[in-house]
């Protein structure tokens, strides 16, 4: 290489280290990673995990069935024998369901109220359930398993950069993250929302006229009161980190994955309920692999 190139290079490289650094600390100071912020956020998990199990009804909202679990189980593909961590597990159902399919799961969640209400309704299963924190899994040794799932998680923590980091840690070189979130662009528990119209007495769902989305860079914190089916309001507020696109996928690789997959799939069914989800994605599933 010519001594001009040579430098050129030098420049190059060193320019998307600083440009990498100063995106970190952006995050840093955008979601601050202290014992606060995690009490807090545990403290709302902790209190809502109740309603957000019977929410769940240990197989997922329709929202879940019908748009996401189809798009998650094509990516995970043949799970038989695999060795699974399901990271932030909730009350389980996603740990019971690739039991089923013949995997060794581990769940982790860092309310101890999730983990056990994901033991209750696991019985009939050999998983193994840890309380625990996915910006730091003290407790699980490095390289073990295949592939680490990690369910609309990311969104309700402020530590992306360490989760994704762990996340490598834990995998064996060749194994796959596959995490899903509220789709960044079209977030309706960040800066985005319906215009809605009249409801329909056929779906009990108002119809959407058009989606709209502001201030889509300015990454912070909202926080949302969840319903439950029958409309009361959960006991406590969730958190949602909103967060760009490229802050995911960049994420991702600057934590030393290649990306293998980018999804926004669709509802698996014509119901007149999804009306709104054919026109806008609701989700967004990234598929990685530790390199």
């Amino acid at each position: 290489m010519r001594e001009g190139s040579s430098l050129l290079l030098t420049v190059k490289l060193n320019t998307r280290d600083h440009d990498k650094e100063s995106r970190r600390h952006s995050l840093i100071d955008r979601y601050p990673q202290n014992w606060n912020m995690t009490t807090n956020l545990r403290s709302q998990w902790q209190a809502n995990a109740r309603a957000y199990s019977k929410l769940i009804a240990e197989k997922g909202t329709p929202h879940h069935r019908e748009i996401l679990n189809p798009c998650i189980e094509r990516l995970m593909g043949d799970v038989l024998g695999k060795y699974i961590l399901d990271a932030g597990c909730g009350e389980g159902y996603l740990s019971r369901l690739y039991a089923q399919k013949g995997a060794k799961v581990t769940g982790v969640d860092f309310s101890p109220s999730l983990i056990s209400e994901s033991k209750q309704r696991s019985q009939n299963f050999d998983i193994t359930y840890l309380v625990g924190d996915i910006c730091q899994l003290e407790d699980i040794q490095a390289n073990q398993f295949d592939i680490v799932l990690c369910n609309l998680v990311l969104l309700n923590v402020n530590c992306l950069e360490s989760s994704l980091q762990e996340f490598h840690r834990v995998l064996r070189s060749g194994g796959f993250l596959i995490f899903s979130v509220v789709h960044p662009a079209f977030n309706v528990y960040g800066p985005g929302q319906w215009e809605l119209g009249e409801k329909d007495p056929t779906t009990g769902r108002r119809k959407g006229q058009y989606f709209k989305t502001d201030n889509y860079h300015t990454e912070k914190e909202f926080q949302i009161r969840w319903n439950s089916r029958t409309g009361e309001g959960f006991p406590k507020k969730f958190s949602f980190f909103h967060r760009t696109i490229s802050t995911y996928v960049n994420t991702v690789i600057e934590s030393g994955f290649q990306l293998v997959a980018f999804e926004e799939p669709l509802p698996s069914t014509d119901a007149p309920f999804f009306e709104r989800e054919r026109r806008v994605p609701f989700f967004l599933v990234i598929k990685a692999e530790k390199s």
